[in-house]
């Protein structure tokens, strides 16, 4: 063979390597204290974390101690005075500001506005629902003492998630600017895991919230979650399964946005799936 030819294919074949290697993604589960770096199926690395108070709501304003829950990415990687590093995330994302809009927290036109800044790269930091979120150095946990007794505290951030330093510079190897992190409580019941992860697309103030998002399982076969809640506290989840093109299965929970029997199987796909998620292409109507 010409060696030309020889190292023309040598080339094409690492660069297509290169081009198919998967995303890495991040996966934070305030449940159960731990990130996860992970490509495809494939769990890569795994850290203990610290994270904001103690509860089972996502952050949704200012100086409530909360760690928020949902889809983001990674905004900017500086050093930190007093963290080592700071990797900062771009909460508020939309679906935070539609919540918000939803319950009363923000009002029309700032909604408005702020969504215009979001379609244009902005990064929101000045917001009544807080912002300047990341993972930083200063551990996992502190110790302290209840009762004369020590034990590690857990819940010690202001709503940021905290590794212990070494670990720190291990994930600042893997990690990059508008790298996806996705943010949740496997502990919660499916339809609040997701509520937090649907694309917006139909919000009345006090009266409705309707959502929807897509999860692509293979080529041919899709997943659609569709939300409807009511201010007067209904809540429906209705999933629709895709095989090329055809409506094959449609599952609609009871008025809690329960499955039953059913709830562990579909938290367990969605999470081992988070990386195939899909938003519709769709303009939110207000």
């Amino acid at each position: 063979m010409n060696k030309k030819i020889f190292y023309f294919l040598v080339l094409f074949f690492v660069l297509k390597g290169a081009f198919l290697k998967a995303e890495i993604i991040v996966l934070i589960d305030k449940g159960k204290n731990l990130l996860q770096l992970r490509e495809k199926d494939k769990v890569i690395a795994s850290f203990e974390i610290g994270q904001g108070i103690k509860s089972y709501l996502p952050k949704e304003k200012q100086n409530d101690f909360l760690t928020p829950e949902g889809i983001y990415k990674v905004v900017e990687i500086k050093p930190s005075e007093n963290f080592k590093y700071f990797i900062e995330i771009n909460y508020p994302n939309l679906n935070d500001l539609a919540w918000a809009y939803y319950k009363g927290g923000v009002e029309k036109d700032k909604f408005l506005k702020w969504v215009k800044m979001l379609e244009n790269n902005k990064i929101l930091r000045n917001t009544p629902l807080g912002g300047k979120i990341g993972i930083h150095g200063g551990g996992a946990f502190k110790i302290e003492k209840r009762e004369g007794n020590f034990y590690k505290n857990y819940y010690w951030t202001k709503g940021c998630i905290s590794l212990e330093d070494d670990d720190l510079y291990k994930f600042l190897k893997y990690v990059k600017e508008n790298q996806k992190v996705f943010i949740i409580n496997s502990e919660k019941k499916f339809y609040d895991i997701i509520k937090k992860l649907v694309y917006p697309v139909r919000i009345k103030s006090f009266e409705i919230f309707e959502g929807e998002l897509y999860l692509k399982l293979n080529e041919y076969t899709y997943l659609n979650f569709y939300i409807m809640e009511k201010y007067q506290g209904s809540k429906k989840l209705i999933i629709k399964k895709w095989i090329r093109g055809a409506l094959k299965e449609e599952l609609i929970s009871d008025e809690k946005g329960e499955f039953g029997e059913k709830e562990k199987y579909l938290k367990n796909l969605l999470i081992e799936n988070l990386e195939k998620l899909l938003f519709p292409y769709k303009e939110i109507e207000i």
